[in-house]
C-alpha cells in the first residue's frame, strides 16, 4: 500500500487532462439468430407500382372474364346444334317408321289378295285362267318404298324382300344403287337372289321419276 506522500505524488505529477475512466456499458443483450427459414420482407411499392399492379390485375380479370363468356357462348351453340340434330333424327325416325309401315300394308294386302285368289274355284274349262296381274305400282311410290330399303338395315330390308312379288321386289332394287341392292341380295336365299338377278337383268335402266337412289 502506497504512503501518503508517494500517493500525494503520483497525482500531482498526473496530467490535468487525463481522461476519467470510462464508465461500465450496460451489457446488450444477446442477439437471437434469424431463422433461416424467416422469409424477407416484401419491399413496399410505390404509388405508381401499385397502380402498375392494379391495372394488370384488372386486365387479367376481364381476359379471364371473355374467356369464360367465349366458352358459354361455344357451349350454347354446341346445344342448339345438338338440339337441331336431335329433331332431325327424331323426324327421320318417324318418316322412316311411317315409310316402313306403308310397306308392310302392302305387302300384307298382297298376301290376302293372293290367299283370296288361290281360295276362288277354279275353273275347269281345259285352258288355264291366266294368273291375274298384281296392281301396279305408281314409279313415285316405287321411288318412295325404294328410298325406305335403302335406308333400313341390309337385314331387315331382305326380310321385307323374301316376302315381296319377285316382279316388285326386282324393281326395287333396280332403283337402289347397285352396292346398296348388292348389299341387301347377300343377305338374301341364293335361288331368290338368282331369280332377282335375271329379272332386273331384264327391266330397263331407271329413269326419273324412278332414277337409282
Amino acid at each position: 500500500m502506497l504512503s501518503p506522500f508517494l500517493l500525494s505524488l503520483c497525482l500531482a505529477n498526473a496530467p490535468a487532462n487525463a481522461p476519467e475512466p470510462a464508465a461500465e456499458k450496460p451489457s446488450e443483450p444477446p442477439m437471437v439468430e434469424s431463422s433461416k427459414n424467416d422469409a424477407p420482407l416484401p419491399t413496399s411499392l410505390t404509388r405508381k407500382a401499385l397502380c402498375g399492379e392494379l391495372t394488370r390485375t384488372a386486365k387479367e380479370v376481364a381476359a379471364q372474364k371473355k374467356r369464360v363468356e367465349d366458352d358459354r357462348k361455344a357451349l350454347e351453340n354446341e346445344r342448339r346444334e345438338l338440339e337441331k340434330m336431335k329433331a332431325e333424327i327424331a323426324t327421320a325416325r318417324a318418316s322412316l317408321r311411317s315409310e316402313t309401315e306403308k310397306l308392310e300394308g302392302l305387302l300384307v294386302k298382297r298376301d290376302e289378295n293372293a290367299a283370296a285368289e288361290a281360295a276362288k274355284p277354279q275353273p275347269a274349262a281345259p285352258v288355264a285362267a291366266a294368273k291375274p296381274a298384281a296392281p301396279a305400282v305408281r314409279p313415285q311410290e316405287l321411288d318412295t318404298l325404294a328410298k325406305t330399303i335403302k335406308s333400313m338395315k341390309p337385314e331387315a330390308a331382305a326380310a321385307l324382300i323374301q316376302r315381296s312379288d319377285p316382279q316388285l321386289a326386282a324393281q326395287l332394287l333396280k332403283r337402289m344403287k347397285p352396292a346398296d341392292a348388292g348389299a341387301v341380295m347377300d343377305r338374301l336365299k341364293p335361288e331368290l337372289a338368282a331369280d332377282l338377278a335375271v329379272l332386273m337383268s331384264t327391266m330397263p335402266s331407271a329413269a326419273k321419276p324412278g332414277a337409282r337412289l
